[in-house]
Order: structure tokens, then C-alpha cells, then sequence
């Protein structure tokens, strides 16, 4: 359902390699499971307030995944070792310059997290069942597509949205 994580990221000319982690919370099947989202701190110079996956710019020598769990780590307190990785979802350019590479990673257990409020303001869990229920919509914004997943008064939109509907999207083909 997804695919192999990558050893390294080639970002196409003039955008930098990143990754995010896609972590589901749950031991069954992936639809049953949580997704922990974060909430971007209105401290940040880019995306302040914004609802993303805990993610930033892959170091020198660093794969996709690595990359993805040191940001949870450094993000939310999310431990490394809690996290099988399952693959990748197709990557995703970002309006800042980035050229990001999801990674989706099972967490055992129900982690205890620790939020950088550098970075971060808060932490969303959100059923995968609530998004699948959501009343989804694209918008074209800036020559594509941008997703929106309205779930409890939030907006889930923009890179994170689009992430959000490939990973769905996966899961409505029914191999999750």
C-alpha cells in the first residue's frame, strides 16, 4: 500500500529535501488508528498556527525516515523506538521550497508526548475513521490542487492536506 522509503531524497532543482512523519497511533487496522498532527506555534516564521505532521529539512546523510523521526522526537517528544515504519507516500512539493517525502510510521502503544512549544502549541489526535467521514473538498490554489479535511473546527489543508488525502486515499483502495 505504501512505498518504500527511499535511502535519500533527490529534490528537484532549487528545493530542499524534507520529510514528515505520518504517525498512526493503534494496533489494528490503520483506519481504526489515531493520527497525531500537530499545531504549529504562532511563534514559527512560516506557517504559524498551521496544522502539519512533525517534519523539517533532511540533514547531510540523514534517509527520509530518519530525518522524520528525529523531527517527531524534536517536535513532540515522540520516542524513535515506538515507531515501525511501514513507507512512504508520494512526495510533496511545498510552497516554501520544499520537496517533502511523507513517511508513515505505526506507534505502539499510546505514547506520552512532550511538545516543544518552540514549535509547537499543541497536539490534534484525530481518527483515521473521521477523516475518512470528513466532508473533504479540493480547492485549485496557486496551479494545483489543495486539500481540505474539515475535523472539529480545524482546517487540515495544504501540504499537510494533501498528505492527509494520499494517505486516505490509500486506505480507501482498501489495503489498510
Amino acid at each position: 500500500m505504501f512505498d518504500p522509503v527511499p535511502n535519500e531524497l533527490k529534490a528537484p532543482y532549487g528545493l530542499r529535501p524534507a520529510a514528515v512523519l505520518v504517525p498512526v497511533v493503534g494496533d489494528g487496522p490503520l483506519a481504526e488508528g489515531t493520527l497525531i498532527y500537530t499545531l504549529r506555534s504562532q511563534n514559527l516564521a512560516h506557517h504559524r498556527g498551521q496544522i502539519s505532521f512533525p517534519g523539517g529539512a533532511i540533514e547531510a546523510g540523514e534517509t527520509p525516515a530518519e530525518a522524520a523521526l528525529r523531527e517527531a522526537r524534536e517536535e513532540i517528544g515522540l520516542d524513535p523506538g515506538r515507531v515501525t515504519v511501514l513507507g512512504a507516500l508520494a512526495p510533496v512539493l511545498s510552497p516554501a521550497g520544499y520537496w517533502v517525502r511523507p513517511v508513515v510510521g505505526r506507534v505502539a502503544g499510546e505514547p506520552e508526548l512532550r511538545i516543544n512549544p518552540a514549535e509547537v502549541a499543541g497536539v490534534l489526535r484525530v481518527p483515521v475513521r473521521e477523516l475518512l467521514a470528513a466532508p473533504a473538498w479540493p480547492e485549485w490554489r496557486r496551479g494545483r490542487y489543495v486539500w481540505h479535511y474539515p475535523w472539529r473546527g480545524y482546517d487540515i489543508w495544504g501540504v499537510t492536506g494533501n498528505i492527509t488525502h494520499d494517505f486516505l486515499t490509500r486506505l480507501k483502495g482498501g489495503e489498510g
